[in-house]
This record gives structure tokens, C-alpha cells and sequence, in this order.
């Protein structure tokens, strides 16, 4: 797997960083907070390091889905070229990349080792090439972000049930080298951003984009 809030993609990661720094504060780790998207920290319903991760991933999210209000279905299927993904596929692509992620964090599956029913539904969405190419396509916007909200609904009910010693559990086997969940969920985060990123340069190529857009 490879796995416009957003301007300078070294910057974010630096700012994530910070934010995860300061919310294991001690003034920080007690304080639930109601505030708004752009409070990142301990939320209420979640310990205060899984709260820190669900406010990255809520900040984050927008920052893909509302660039892409009003589009088109022939805008979403739209190829730039023979080796692109359509804006629609990368939608879907997230959206399958948190659904993977889910079942190998929260219910401990080994990576690629994943049900069938999930491999048919979301196996073309994560590896996209030539598979997404020929199968995502032909679906109106609302397909991608009712796919998007069904896992990341999935994702916070399944944050609430777990602590922050789950979230610091270290699986020394992780492709990349000894990983643990935190990191694995920053990266469905992070992933988020790189695809933010291509589907912004995409937006000003699609079918009636806007020469000013962006």
C-alpha cells in the first residue's frame, strides 16, 4: 500500500506533532474541551490521547470533502491521463484505507488477511491502478461521502470504546519497523492530506474547472 486548510504538507506533520506533544501536557490530559474543529486535543467521550487522534482526523477530513462540493459525476470519473485516478476513486480510496485500518487496529485482523465481503467491496478502492480505473466510476458525489461517513462513523464509535494504553501498544512487526496504534492512525491522517493534495492539482483539471479555483 501507498500509503485548502492544508498549504505546506512539511508544515502540517509539524503542527500534528506539536499538538500531540502539548495534549500529553498534564494541564492538557485532564481538560475535555467543547470547542470548535480547529481546537485539536482531548475531546469529551474519548481518553485524552485517543481524543487528540479523533481531533486530527475530524480537522482533517474537511480539508478533502469540501473542496469537492458540487461536483459532477462526469467531473468524478474524469481520467487526466492513462495512469491518473479519477477524483472519485480517491475518495473512495480513503475511505477504504480507514476501513482496512479498522480491521486490522480495532479488531486485530493481520494486514491483507481481511474478510471477503471486505475485499470485494473496498479491495479495487485500495489498490486503485487499473482496477480502479475500470470499476470506480458511474457514482455521484454522495456514493464517495456516504462511503466516507459510514467508516469514520465506525471509526469514532470504536475510539470510544478504547484507552490510551491500546493507542501506545506497539506492534513490533509493522512493515515500516515497530509501529505503534497511534502511529498507524496518524498515518490514515496523513493520508488524507497526501490524497488532499492530488485531488486539489486534479480539481483545476477536470471537466468545466474554474481557472481561478484554488
Amino acid at each position: 500500500m501507498k500509503i485548502a486548510q492544508v498549504t505546506n504538507r512539511r508544515g502540517f506533520l509539524a503542527g500534528m506533532a506539536a499538538a500531540s506533544a502539548a495534549a500529553m501536557m498534564p494541564e492538557a490530559a485532564g481538560a475535555a474541551t467543547n470547542d470548535g474543529i480547529s481546537v485539536l486535543g482531548p475531546k469529551p467521550g474519548y481518553t485524552p490521547q485517543v481524543g487528540t487522534l479523533v481531533s486530527m482526523l475530524t480537522w482533517m477530513q474537511p480539508a478533502v470533502t469540501r473542496p469537492v462540493k458540487g461536483m459532477t459525476q462526469t467531473q468524478l470519473d474524469y481520467l487526466f491521463d492513462a495512469n491518473a485516478n479519477s477524483i472519485g476513486a480517491l475518495l473512495l480510496h480513503l475511505a477504504a484505507t480507514e476501513r482496512f485500518y479498522q480491521l486490522h487496529t480495532f479488531e486485530g485482523m493481520k494486514w491483507g488477511d481481511f474478510p471477503k465481503a471486505d475485499q470485494e467491496r473496498w479491495g479495487a478502492a485500495m489498490e486503485l491502478g487499473d482496477a480502479g480505473r475500470k470499476t470506480i466510476r458511474g457514482h455521484d458525489l454522495n456514493f464517495y461521502l456516504d462511503a466516507m461517513t459510514e467508516v469514520r462513523e465506525r471509526s469514532l464509535a470504536e475510539f470510544k470504546k478504547r484507552d490510551d494504553a491500546w493507542l501506545m501498544t506497539v506492534d513490533k512487526d509493522w512493515g515500516w519497523g515497530p509501529t505503534n496504534n497511534y502511529c498507524k492512525w496518524f498515518h490514515v491522517c496523513e493520508h488524507e492530506s497526501h490524497h488532499a493534495g492530488q485531488i486539489d492539482m486534479l480539481l483545476k483539471r477536470v471537466p468545466g474547472a474554474k481557472p481561478s479555483a484554488g
